[in-house]
């Protein structure tokens, strides 16, 4: 690999700019081809295969910082893992992810939308730069011009891609002074310009889910901020409900949003996979639901006669607040209430949450956080569903808790009891291992049977026999508990021994 140096252009990136939008700046301030330089940065010819936004592997990062002098932290900000912990619980590199748009599987020549632009912000004076925030599927409106966003050409209808212009054309940087964001690699035609105009709902839902990400916290009706990773695999959940006819057909009786033009036609399809503006229906009708909440959400299921399973369906945790509304719609209303177990007072809510953050192994951690939950809501089922854990794991914890107190929780299993089922006692297992070791030959297990049979009323099975002929007793261990060197010499036969030795 060509030793990095410096490039003699390096732009510093803008607030809220995309990683592969400040390489593309890159490039073309330094008069390169963007495959040839980030291809000479990274070592890696298929760079754009992947998603930069996402991921970039860690040997890539001093790479750009000796070519840039932007420190990894900088660079780190350009891209979509800042939302960890906020929009997703993890951000995988390729598999498709909750409101992380996807690039096509060749950014080159994919067909696949994905990238989404303002025309207005193109024809910024100060430089023209693509927003991360376009990278994920709930933005659909700029809230800097008020304009719906666009992700295709208005004249030819292909894809906004403008890393095309850069391939395949002959171009020139040296002499080229426009970015490549401000027209359609296809047709040739200016992107910038008006647009249409947002609606201040639109507007309003979409500064709401802004403010999320950046306080942490979501507004909604009628509840306090709730968490805003819980808020945003809530929406995204409810999305999916407005993929089946009924409740739709329920959301648009009421509201007369038109159906999808063109939904996926694959059956395991995610709101990333409908297009532009068929996520702008989805969005309108989940701002419906959310609305007034649990009203129109319980009206509209209680239309299209839903159960509980659409609802909770591939959330491995689900919020309390949430749970409480999709369990009205359980098959099993009407069933007698799971039985609350009281949690002992051995400790307050602070004096759990210290020794929490005191537990040094996962297992004492992740059942001081069972606690935790249970003492603010002291009802199994709502706290393994939030955890993520099975309702017997959380009852069986309080129970432990109750019954052998907090110095329990740092070795849990002491509090159990294994029974040692001995076939024989201590003073049978002596005499039988004399007996083998002082037979001339190995004794068959007819003879070690009939042995048995004489002392204990009953003929032991072959395992049984095995056991005792290695010298092992017959408890919970079984068969991997191995004699001593010197027992295992004295129980063997030569026959055995050779065998060892061997």
């Amino acid at each position: 690999m060509t030793p990095i140096r410096r490039l003699p252009r390096h732009p510093h990136p803008h607030p809220g700019e995309s990683l592969s939008s400040w390489l593309m700046r890159l490039s073309h301030a330094n008069a390169q081809r963007l495959s040839y330089l980030t291809t000479h940065l990274t070592d890696n010819p298929n760079f754009w295969h992947s998603d930069p936004d996402r991921h970039l592997r860690a040997e890539i990062f001093p790479a750009l910082t000796t070519a840039t002098g932007l420190s990894e932290a900088r660079l780190r900000e350009l891209m979509l893992p800042q939302f960890v912990g906020t929009l997703f619980d993890r951000l995988h590199p390729q598999a498709a992810t909750r409101w992380a748009l996807p690039y096509a599987k060749r950014l080159y020549a994919g067909q696949r939308g994905g990238a989404v632009y303002c025309p207005r912000c193109l024809e910024e004076k100060s430089g023209p730069f693509l927003r991360l925030s376009w990278r994920l599927s709930f933005a659909t409106v700029c809230p800097e011009h008020q304009l719906v966003l666009r992700e295709s050409c208005p004249h030819c209808g292909a894809f906004f891609a403008p890393h095309l212009n850069d391939l395949g054309k002959g171009k020139d940087w040296s002499l080229e002074k426009r970015l490549p964001f401000g027209w359609c690699p296809q047709c040739e035609c200016d992107l910038r310009g008006t647009g249409e105009p947002a609606g201040p709902e639109e507007l309003a839902f979409q500064q709401r889910l802004t403010e999320a990400l950046s306080t942490g916290r979501m507004a909604w009706d009628h509840l306090d901020h709730v968490p805003a990773l819980e808020g945003f695999d809530v929406m995204h959940q409810v999305l999916s409900l407005l993929f089946l006819a009924g409740p739709w057909k329920a959301v648009q009786d009421v509201t007369g949003l038109p159906v999808p033009a063109s939904p996926p036609a694959r059956p395991n399809r995610t709101f990333e996979d409908f297009t532009f503006e068929d996520r702008r229906l989805l969005l309108a009708g989940l701002r419906f639901l959310v609305s007034d909440w649990p009203a129109r959400f319980v009206a509209v299921c209680t239309t299209a006669r839903l159960t509980r399973k659409p609802l909770v369906v591939n959330m491995p945790v689900i919020p309390a607040w949430y749970d409480e509304v999709a369990d009205r719609f359980s098959r099993a209303n009407g069933r007698r209430p799971y039985k609350r177990i009281p949690l002992a007072e051995h400790l307050d809510l602070d004096g759990i949450a210290a020794r929490r953050a005191q537990a040094t192994k996962p297992r004492e951690r992740r059942r001081w956080e069972v606690l935790w939950h249970y003492h603010q809501q002291p009802e199994a089922l709502p706290v393994a569903r939030r955890l993520g854990m099975s309702w017997d794991f959380v009852a069986r914890t309080v129970n432990r808790y109750n019954l052998y107190g907090p110095d329990w929780m740092n070795d849990a299993n002491r509090a159990r009891s294994f029974g040692r089922r001995r076939l024989l006692d201590e003073a049978q297992e002596l005499e039988l291992q004399t007996y083998i070791a002082a037979s001339p030959g190995k004794p068959s297990n007819a003879e070690l049977q009939d042995w048995c049979e004489a002392r204990i009323g009953h003929r032991p099975d072959s395992s049984t026999l095995w056991m005792y002929r290695r010298g092992v007793a017959h408890t919970r261990l079984g068969r991997r508990a191995r004699p001593s060197a010197s027992e295992a010499t004295d129980l063997f036969s030569p026959r055995d021994r050779e065998d060892e030795e061997t």
